[in-house]
């Protein structure tokens, strides 16, 4: 090792030599030091803002980002975390010897009071209440999907704890969706009934998570490049025909006939007192067949007669008694073809006027919590989506619902 030259020893001060001589610009210097470590940044934020590098505003149970994107919010242990980070005990494990309470309100509430909500016939209720349950305990997605909903439920009776249980509601959907897509990707005999009622609830908590800016059902606004010739994909339409597609890509034989839709036994007519029967409704649908063979471009029309004819059937099933499950009406979107529900996410003026008038139907759904405010929501997207000649086939729905333009 080389050693220091005398004369660079005498002539160049040490850094001890230098605190020495000027104390107090070293006393400034550490206060500032210190001063600026108890500034240290917090790393108590949760995953997902941390993965999306936003700042976290460290509000618990979930924080304002997960809140306004409705997803889990989940906060990890860290040996950072500052002064403002929950007290110890909330982060040690629970006792395994403790009870799952929010499973078991789940369940219950799923039982005696959410399950019966899904249909107007009692024999559809305990369906829904007994077997999708035992279906559930074999294939934890739809059981998870089964505790999404319901807290969706218990979350618009009890506003005062709507945030807890909503927070529920995503964790379990969450959970739910990833167990759900590799069974899709691996349709069986063995689980096809539990990925088919899994697809349905679906849709159903997309209806109970209430209506969404740009979200219209069966087409979107949501496509951030206007000059796209790509149309805005619906969420919701994409769930709904998954349906379709799960009972499509399996011989019927293979599902059990209590959990196919197109074989569901049914009921006793409603009575039509607690039916909203629109005024006329036949002679708006027969001058609307008229229009629609008169204005479709040649390649469309017979797709189009066909929209409107199932219409017809749609109204005569609600309004004359002939069947006593609400939801049949979306059987319009199930059949429809994959051009016309093309048209229709496109945004093109024939399907949307048919569109309007099957919105029509789902103003007798609002008496169903997970309904409520999707009538006058979608109206008001058709409305925005058409011009002003189309605009006059559709102002017999928007009085059959009540729906005002803005």
């Amino acid at each position: 090792m080389q050693q220091e030259s005398p004369q660079t020893a005498e002539h160049t001060p040490s850094s001890r030599d230098s605190r020495q001589a000027s104390p107090a610009v070293d006393e400034d210097d550490v206060s500032a030091k210190i001063t600026r470590k108890s500034h240290r940044k917090s790393r108590a934020g949760c995953k997902n803002c941390k993965t999306r590098r936003i700042k976290c505003d460290e509000t618990k149970p979930y924080c304002a980002n997960c809140k306004r994107r409705q997803v889990q919010c989940i906060y990890l242990n860290s040996p950072y975390s500052t002064s403002h980070d929950p007290s110890p005990q909330q982060d040690t494990p629970q006792d395994p010897n403790l009870l799952p309470i929010s499973e078991i309100e789940l369940t219950h509430y799923w039982t005696t009071t959410t399950s019966y909500s899904l249909s107007t016939r009692p024999a559809g209720a305990l369906s829904w209440q007994a077997l999708t349950m035992t279906v559930g305990l074999s294939h934890p997605h739809l059981l998870h999907l089964i505790f999404a909903f319901t807290a969706l439920h218990l979350a618009s009776c009890r506003p005062s704890q709507r945030d807890s249980y909503t927070a529920k509601s995503n964790k379990h959907y969450d959970i739910a969706l990833s167990l759900l897509t590799p069974a899709l990707a691996n349709l069986n005999p063995n689980n096809c009934d539990a990925v088919l009622l899994s697809v349905q609830l679906v849709c159903f908590i997309h209806w109970a998570r209430g209506p969404l800016p740009g979200e219209y059902l069966a087409f979107a606004n949501t496509n951030n490049n206007p000059d796209s010739s790509t149309a805005a994909k619906s969420e919701w339409l994409l769930m709904f025909r998954g349906i379709r597609t799960t009972l499509e890509s399996l011989d019927r034989g293979s599902f059990q006939k209590t959990h196919e839709p197109a074989t569901r036994a049914k009921g006793l007519p409603l009575p039509l007192s607690s039916l909203n029967e629109p005024t006329g409704y036949e002679t708006q649908l027969s001058s609307l067949r008229e229009h629609v063979e008169f204005i479709s471009d040649p390649i469309d029309r017979d797709d189009n007669i066909k929209a409107v004819d199932i219409l017809v059937e749609m109204y005569d099933n609600r309004y004359t008694g002939k069947d006593a499950e609400y939801h049949v009406v979306f059987g319009w979107l199930y059949r429809m073809s994959d051009s016309f529900l093309a048209r229709l996410e496109r945004k093109d003026a024939v399907p949307l006027v048919l569109f309007a008038h099957f919105v029509v139907l789902i103003w007798d759904l609002e008496r169903f919590w997970y309904m409520k405010g999707w009538t006058w929501h979608v109206m008001g997207g058709i409305w925005g989506a058409l011009g002003d000649e189309d605009r006059a086939w559709v102002k017999w729905c928007m009085a059959s619902v009540g729906w005002i333009e803005p």
